[in-house]
């Protein structure tokens, strides 16, 4: 009588290692932001902001999309579903400010996005106001 030889029970377990060891490299590469030249170059995702010089009032608006503002007041927190008309309002060596027509959850009709440079880390400001006050804003500006 012959013996059949046995089937291969194949490296399944050996496989699944080595995946998981490169989803967590991929991971921790595109947390550390060895990726972002590489994703910016392809059109996806955040892009850092590197200098006051660099960045666009359109680079901003599209960050703040999905960004949730929070009314000091009430504690009320709205999502920002999109922005359009952003113009630059203001622009020096650390700091960039832009105005545009907002879109959110709540009764916000005007938003104002900052970018200051503070010791060069980068920080992004964004101010919400009813349409009402925007004359008013732009007097004491």
């Amino acid at each position: 009588m012959r013996k059949e030889p046995k089937p291969s029970r194949g490296n399944g377990l050996i496989n699944l290692i080595f995946i998981v060891v490169i989803g967590y490299l991929g991971y921790g590469a595109y947390q550390q932001g060895y990726l972002d030249d590489l994703l910016r170059e392809a059109g996806i995702g955040y892009v850092p902001i590197t200098s006051i010089e660099d960045v666009t009032c359109q680079e901003l608006k599209d960050n703040a999309i999905g960004e949730q503002l929070k009314n000091q007041q009430t504690g009320v927190v709205s999502e920002i579903v999109a922005i359009r008309n952003v113009q630059e309002v203001s622009r020096s060596e650390v700091e960039l400010v832009c105005r545009g027509e907002l879109l959110a959850e709540g009764n916000n009709d005007v938003i104002e996005i900052t970018v200051s440079d503070w010791d060069g880390e980068f920080m992004v400001e964004y101010r919400a106001y009813p349409k009402l006050f925007e004359d008013i804003i732009e007097y004491l500006d």
